[in-house]
């Protein structure tokens, strides 16, 4: 099921007073480049998606029903589409009760629920001594898609602030944490997207989800610094705003 949202119904969905003030802000913001947002809970229509989606760089089977089993409860997708309903972008993400989610990244249930028989013993981590424990209701984001039309003009902001104020919100998370690869952790302009988090090299070695050496970061935050994040990104769409009254989507 996919539920539109507008200035009028963010209300109904949201709890907290600052999600539902971003959500507002984002809706004003898409409306003003005619294109429309919305939330739902349908992975297997987001996978599906992806698959064929120019540009995307595979499908992350952590949202894929295919490879992870996830209760519609547990998961959210947000759309961006423009005025015919095609997509233009997407993410999502999920929630994890754990004592101890770097366990899930090590074992790669994370990815894979069931793990394959043939993914080995799992990963060996390379997270430093002093990296928290992860425990309670973990978020996780991700799945990122921006068609390359809509490249460059804001979005990838706009839904990386969303989407983690939104899992917080609804899954009543005590962390958040999303992971990436060296080329996205390397370009500032692309981690400053989310927002306040901590990151650290997990994993540098053959990762199974991929087929070869990857060098992966996770990023981590407290309920306190996603909460930092939405309101940062309420400012920064706030600074957006043209002379006219009219928002403005600029950067990635």
């Amino acid at each position: 099921m996919e539920f539109s949202l507008k200035s009028c119904t963010v209300g109904a969905v949201f709890d907290l007073a600052e999600v539902r003030e971003l959500a507002t802000a984002c809706v004003e913001l898409a409306d003003s480049r005619g294109l429309r947002l919305s939330l739902s809970n349908d992975l297997a229509g987001w996978a599906s998606h992806m698959r064929g989606a120019v540009g995307a760089d595979g499908v992350n089977p952590t949202f894929d029903p295919a490879y992870s089993r996830v209760l519609p409860a547990e998961n959210l997708c947000v759309w961006v589409r423009d005025e015919t309903g095609e997509a233009v972008a997407c993410i999502a993400g999920r929630v994890f009760e754990t004592a101890d989610f770097t366990a899930l990244v090590r074992s790669m249930e994370l990815w894979f629920d069931p793990v394959p028989s043939g993914l080995g013993d799992g990963l060996r981590l390379a997270l430093p001594p002093t990296f928290p424990v992860l425990a309670g209701r973990v978020g996780h984001v991700g799945g990122l898609w921006i068609h390359p039309k809509y490249r460059g003009k804001g979005l990838s902001a706009m839904l990386a602030r969303l989407a983690r104020g939104a899992v917080l919100d609804r899954f009543a998370c005590d962390w958040d944490t999303w992971v990436s690869f060296r080329k996205i952790a390397d370009k500032a302009v692309l981690t400053s997207a989310y927002g306040t988090a901590g990151t650290a090299l997990c994993v540098d070695g053959f990762f199974p989800p991929t087929n070869r050496h990857e060098q992966v970061f996770l990023s981590f935050a407290t309920r306190a610094q996603v909460m930092h994040a939405v309101r940062d990104g309420v400012v920064v769409l706030a600074k957006a705003m043209l002379p006219d009254g009219h928002r403005r989507l600029t950067s990635v």
